[in-house]
């Protein structure tokens, strides 16, 4: 039985970038005052640690924000091993900040609240939804893992063998309040697991999309951080799975209001339905994403204009 987790390393990396004080870039839900204050109250005697001040060098001079810092963080070991890795001397800064501010001890005294989370998480029916994300893609990675974490994600990625998706839950309103929407936690499920089926296909082919400029140009009001044009079609694909994953489980949500996320998607990402009609299209074959994406993408993209 597929269980989330609260992970320590993904912690670390998330003080340090609270610490360094760019949520601007970081987007970090400093609406949890709850941890935030946990943060603020046990760390700032080391706010101004090395590892600190390179954090925030790094995302300001390096765009080490969103995925980057969850990847350098799970691979730490790796890279304080590598003399000639770019992020070496950060790793050791963190090795050095881990050690002085005994940062165990405080991922230690945070374990009621995370229990209390992960005891809403687990409730949810983690294993259909996953289960069905792999059917759809026919496919699974040889381990999946599902991190929770109070302040920030929306993330999912492929390290080796090891799918990882990170989601940030609960959020909170403005008040301070916790707010659960599971059928939301689901969709962004959905979305970013999609992520680790759909991002290997789309940057091993980079090359297919050099000739649909036009369909580019035409995205006046794209997100900054999808500011490559493959990103731009991994969150189309992921996007639009999203969707056919909560029209497909309306008995599990029945109070998704699809409609609403049609429009939403459309206002940004306009040929979203192209997407949601070619995944219909692949849920008919038997052949794997991949395939489908090499055969299709040029049409998708020459008729979308």
């Amino acid at each position: 039985m597929l269980k989330a987790e609260i992970n320590k390393q993904v912690e670390l990396v998330q003080v340090l970038l609270f610490l360094a004080k760019r949520n601007d870039l970081t987007m970090q839900s400093l609406e949890n005052t709850e941890y935030c204050e946990s943060i603020r109250k046990y760390f700032t005697p080391f706010e101004n640690h090395a590892a600190v001040i390179k954090t925030r060098e790094l995302i300001e001079k390096s765009y080490f924000a969103h995925g980057k810092p969850l990847r350098a963080i799970l691979c730490l070991d790796e890279i304080i091993s590598d003399s000639s890795h770019v992020l070496h001397e950060w790793g050791n800064m963190v090795q050095q900040f881990i050690t002085l501010s005994d940062f165990d001890k405080f991922y230690a005294s945070q374990s009621v609240y995370y229990d209390r989370i992960l005891e809403n998480i687990n409730k949810c029916s983690l294993d259909a939804w996953i289960g069905f994300i792999e059917n759809y893609f026919r496919q699974k990675p040889e381990i999946f893992k599902l991190m929770i974490c109070p302040i920030y994600g929306n993330n999912g990625f492929n390290i080796g063998n090891t799918a990882y998706t990170v989601r940030c839950m609960p959020h909170y309103d403005d008040k301070g309040q916790a707010n659960w929407f599971f059928d939301y936690f689901a969709k962004g499920i959905a979305h970013e697991y999609g992520h680790c089926f759909v991002n290997p296909v789309v940057e091993n082919n980079k090359n297919l999309l050099d000739k649909h400029k036009d369909f580019f140009e035409r995205h006046t009001n794209m997100y900054q951080f999808y500011n490559v044009n493959y990103a731009v079609i991994n969150e189309y694909w992921v996007r639009a799975f999203a969707i056919r994953f909560m029209e497909c489980n309306t008995a599990i949500f029945p109070d998704f209001n699809i409609a609403d996320e049609y429009k939403r998607q459309r206002e940004v990402f306009f040929a979203i339905d192209k997407f949601i009609d070619a995944l219909k299209s692949f849920e008919k074959l038997e052949v794997s994403f991949s395939d489908f994406y090499l055969s299709n993408i040029d049409n998708i993209l020459n008729t979308a204009v």
